[in-house]
């Protein structure tokens, strides 16, 4: 409890983000949400590696690096391992020891002696930041109940004040995916901030922000790298674009594009095939 004074008297500095734009803040939930197959795994085990390594990827910008628990309920222990080790190819060893991942098939929070189980384990890890990947493996209550949802956001609530820390959760989409996560408009209301993968062609996905304490980011377009298992910026196309206000000459697009007018074509053609921009009459133009 805090007197009015002792509050307009305090010039203390907030916490760092730990992403930053607000996407992920100290003490605070983030959601993942997308439909089946949108490589939202892959986002997150990005995200986690990223936060526990403290580098920056695919223009999320990560302050300092961050111990991470990853809880993840699907995959199981060697396909992950493969992944994890193909993500970590570029990735220096200093701060590896600040990645820690478990594998459970279902660890109910909402359940007593799981709670008290994942309390210990947080705070014996001195985790920073914990994800559970997917939500729906985590507790046994009916997403649609309110009730029930209240719960397990209550459950996750008391973890963070308890143990300061910041949650990640990964979340499906509904049937109609435009309204989001599936299950209780509880959900909507729990979290800080969430990211909405929307699947797009050619390895692409777009993301959208909802925020709740900032300023909402610009929705973006990044490329899923097969190769590295890395999610990266596109080649460059959209990025220009939507710095111009969504549409350019493409002769002025060649002179201001870093690559070789061939490679410049064959990426204008790329994009313009995976419905990114269309490319009429001389003009390059994002696809709303």
């Amino acid at each position: 409890m805090y007197t009015l004074k002792q509050i307009l008297e305090d010039n203390s500095s907030p916490p760092e983000p730990i992403i930053d734009n607000g996407i992920l803040l100290d003490g605070t939930i983030l959601i993942i949400v997308g439909p089946a197959k949108s490589k939202k795994t892959f986002l997150t085990q990005n995200l986690a590696l990223s936060i526990a390594m403290g580098n920056d990827f695919a223009g999320f910008k990560i302050t300092k690096p961050k111990k991470v628990l990853y809880y993840l309920a699907e995959g199981g222990y060697y396909p992950n391992r493969e992944r994890l080790r193909k993500m970590a190819e570029n990735i220096s060893p200093d701060n590896t020891e600040n990645f820690l991942i478990a594998f459970p098939p279902y660890m109910l929070i909402n359940h007593k002696e799981n709670y008290d189980e994942i309390c210990k384990t947080i705070k014996d890890s001195d985790a920073e930041v914990v994800i559970f990947d997917p939500l729906i493996r985590f507790h046994d209550v009916d997403e649609n109940s309110a009730t029930g949802m209240s719960e397990v956001f209550g459950k996750i609530k008391q973890l963070i004040e308890k143990l300061g820390i910041s949650v990640i959760l990964v979340h499906h989409t509904g049937k109609v995916q435009s309204k989001g996560g599936r299950g209780s408009s509880v959900i909507i209301g729990e979290y800080d901030s969430c990211i909405t993968i929307h699947k797009e062609q050619d390895n692409y996905i777009r993301l959208t922000y909802d925020m709740r304490h900032v300023e909402t980011p610009p929705s973006n377009r990044i490329r899923f790298n097969p190769d590295t298992f890395w999610f990266e910026h596109g080649n460059g196309i959209v990025e220009l674009l939507e710095n111009s206000d969504g549409s350019m000459q493409k002769k002025d697009f060649i002179k201001v594009y870093d690559k070789s007018e061939k490679t410049a074509y064959r990426h204008i053609a790329k994009a313009t095939a995976g419905g990114l921009i269309k490319d009429e009459n001389g003009k390059l133009e994002l696809v709303d």
